[in-house]
């Protein structure tokens, strides 16, 4: 790493200490857009079970992408450079999704091995450990993922995958709305 380097990384470590780590909330419409893809593929689960793993297969990926450009938009506008923290951030969900092929992979291969509540119990440690360690706010829905599995598990309600899409749908879209309000409130 020559000189120029080492005081361009210093200086963007430096102005993302300054600006308080702004990407430490999220952006506000991907919440939106996250809750509604999940509540759309968990209610095809009691409605269309047949379109569900095609729904998911190109909603993640679509949706996925999209929030990769719409993370890069942003920190472009707002002025932040923090590659090390993308790259996180990327592999983090880029393990996230091999997850969750493998245990589609597994459910293909092996009938009655793995069931779709792996693909809760997955998003719920998944999206838990995001809050932990990238973004806090993913911290409440990973929760409300895992507390819907369990009870998906111990109680199997009916419409069980649409009223826990719902929950944590509705979960997402208060944390977008906060989050927001956050922005909002610091910008005045």
């Amino acid at each position: 790493m020559t000189d120029v380097e080492k005081l361009k990384d210093s200086l963007d470590f430096v102005s993302d200490a300054v600006r308080g780590n702004e990407a430490e909330g999220g952006i506000p419409s991907l919440y939106f857009l996250w809750g509604l893809l999940i509540f759309i593929g968990f209610a095809s689960a009691d409605l269309a079970p047949q379109i569900t793993v095609y729904y998911f297969l190109v909603a993640s990926t679509a949706g996925g992408l999209f929030s990769w450009w719409l993370g890069e938009r942003t920190a472009r506008r707002e002025g932040i450079n923090n590659s090390s923290f993308g790259r996180k951030f990327g592999w983090h969900w880029l393990v996230t999704g091999i997850g969750f092929l493998l245990i589609l992979a597994t459910m293909i291969a092996k009938p009655g091995v793995a069931g779709p509540e792996l693909f809760l119990l997955l998003g719920g440690v998944s999206y838990s450990l995001a809050g932990i360690h990238l973004i806090r706010p993913l911290i409440y829905s990973g929760m409300l993922m895992l507390a819907c599995y369990l009870l998906m598990i111990l109680l199997t309600p009916p419409y069980a995958w649409a009223l826990t899409g719902l929950v944590i749908g509705l979960g997402l879209l208060w944390t977008g709305l906060v989050q927001r309000a956050r922005q909002t409130s610091g910008a005045a």
